[in-house]
């Protein structure tokens, strides 16, 4: 996908616009574009195009804030909501008898999904749903000189 090197307004509005709005990354959503348009910047473009002009920068973190937003509610939403599955167990008796158990809600996965997209979520947005980290201390702080450390006797 080698496309447009020059900054285009209309193109950096779509890469915001389809952030924003999917769970995509940036691959994903230039190829997109490629596909609508017929072409599209590289990655390399368009991380060029934000080191160059705080505006657009400033545009991708609001993109990006708004899709840590999308992902977050989209996590409460798989909590909230079984994942239809079959998920087949046999379990085999000390007298030999076979056991077959079948469940409908696929707890494991929907908690998979839930942990991906929290975690996805505070990478994007650490400040508003990144974890929480507290550095305590402790006690007092000594200086010591070097001055002022026997030394042992060498004679």
């Amino acid at each position: 996908m080698a496309g447009k090197s020059t900054y285009d307004q209309t193109i950096a509005d779509r890469i915001c616009e389809l952030l924003a709005t999917t769970e995509h990354g940036l691959k994903t959503v230039l190829a997109q574009i490629a596909e609508e348009r017929g072409d599209a910047p590289c990655v390399m473009t368009v991380w060029a195009w934000e080191k160059a002009r705080p505006e657009f920068r400033e545009q991708m973190k609001e993109a990006r804030d708004m899709q840590a937003q999308l992902l977050h509610d989209e996590a409460q939403e798989v909590a909230r909501n079984p994942l239809m599955g079959i998920i087949e167990k046999t379990v085999i008796k000390p007298d030999g008898r076979e056991i077959h158990t079948t469940c409908n809600d696929n707890v494991e996965r929907s908690k998979l999904l839930v942990q991906t997209l929290l975690k996805r979520a505070g990478q994007l947005a650490p400040s508003k749903y990144g974890e929480k980290v507290a550095l305590e201390h402790s006690g007092a702080v000594g200086v010591t000189l070097l001055n002022d450390i026997p030394r042992p006797n060498r004679d």
